[in-house]
């Protein structure tokens, strides 16, 4: 099971891709200078695994970009990297 598409704010589908999570996150982190590409890619793993998790009970589940932006603020507030849940 994977998530293989995400529905963008103007109702269109995109593929999902993981990368530009974590690529938008160790933005935020550089931006304030606190954690790595390594915190990065942990904080977008667990929200795919978050993710991952809402497709088990609904199997037609697909996320929206809100949804992907509040669970990456939560595990960010989760991870400790408050500062970086704001700049995000």
């Amino acid at each position: 099971m994977e998530i293989t598409e995400v529905i963008k704010r103007d109702f269109t589908t995109k593929p999902f891709q993981l990368e530009k999570i974590t690529n938008a996150i160790l933005k935020a982190m550089t931006a304030v200078e606190l954690g790595g590409p390594g915190d990065a890619e942990n904080i977008s793993e667990t929200v795919y695994t978050a993710l991952l998790e809402r497709k088990k009970i609904d199997a037609a589940y697909r996320p929206t970009v809100e949804e992907v932006q509040d669970f990456v603020e939560k595990k960010l507030m989760e991870g400790g990297f408050f500062d970086v849940a704001k700049a995000y």
